[in-house]
């Protein structure tokens, strides 16, 4: 029993610096055990160096590339529907969509994911023939993060192992709930990096294009036909009419406050008329 805790102590101190000592170890275990000669060191040297550059895989760059483009077009929906072509053609697809009307214009905005590979000749046939209003590109490096995580991913799945050795061993309820409490961390740590890891797979597997064109409204006069002056005329007489309806209402409502002046009136008189 005491094996296994001092399993676990090892284990969990490992969680921090497990990433950082793989080279290390690997360094050690690579190290000669025998003395030789200096001929022999120098053939055996080469020959490890030429086995580790046949065994290593190399290490690809990990771009993600994203674009916008932004132009004025004589019809949104023609040149919606042009853009629906070059879909199948480069294989790529629309992401998302969105389209507004002002005043003036109609704005439609299409975001396109794409293969990298693709990524340029998509660009060149969206904007051929097309004066552009703007155009940008941003390439984001992402080599080293990708390869982090990919190894990241890769020693928590053998701490994992391992841990799933350990709780095989052990007897102890106190044992067991311990093993499971730090599995279940790992787990959790390696979902977390999946998602992430996938994530930015697909950012790199595809580009984003984002393409903005609109089409300008010519301006219309919108005026309302006036009526003739019998109808105005009408019209006031009514609207009059009716104020003064919405008038005697109001003051009908406010016949208490007069009844209250009158009797006001009536008291001040009597009072008078007693002084004389």
């Amino acid at each position: 029993m005491k094996t296994l805790t001092m399993l676990l102590i090892f284990l969990m101190a490992a969680c921090g610096g497990n990433e950082g000592s793989s080279s290390s170890m690997a360094d050690m275990e690579a190290a000669p055990m025998m003395e030789m000669s200096d001929s022999d060191a120098g053939s055996s040297s080469l020959r490890k160096v030429s086995n580790q550059s046949q065994e290593d895989p190399e290490i690809e760059k990990k771009v993600i590339k994203n674009g916008g483009l932004s132009y004025r077009v004589e019809s949104t929906q023609a040149e919606y529907q042009r853009l629906n072509k070059l879909l199948e053609k480069f294989d790529a697809y629309i992401s998302s969509e969105n389209e507004n009307k002002g005043y003036d214009r109609v704005n439609y905005n299409v975001s396109i994911k794409v293969p990298p590979q693709n990524f340029d000749p998509m660009i060149t046939d969206i904007t051929k023939d097309k004066k552009l209003d703007n155009r940008w590109v941003n390439t984001d490096d992402v080599t080293e993060r990708y390869y982090d995580l990919q190894s990241r991913i890769d020693n928590k799945k053998k701490l994992e192992e391992r841990y799933l050795e350990i709780l095989k061993q052990a007897n102890k309820i106190t044992d067991i709930l311990e093993v499971e409490r730090n599995l279940n961390q790992v787990r959790s740590e390696i979902e977390s990096l999946q998602g992430q890891f996938k994530l930015l797979s697909h950012q790199i597997n595809f580009s984003t294009i984002d393409v903005s064109f609109y089409q300008l409204i010519p301006y219309e006069l919108d005026q309302e036909q006036r009526p003739g002056f019998g109808t105005r005329l009408v019209n006031s007489i009514t609207a009059g009419w009716q104020g003064f309806l919405t008038f005697l209402v109001y003051v009908l409502a406010l016949w208490p406050f007069g009844l209250l002046a009158v009797g006001v009136v009536w008291v001040v008189k009597k009072v008078r008329a007693r002084k004389k």
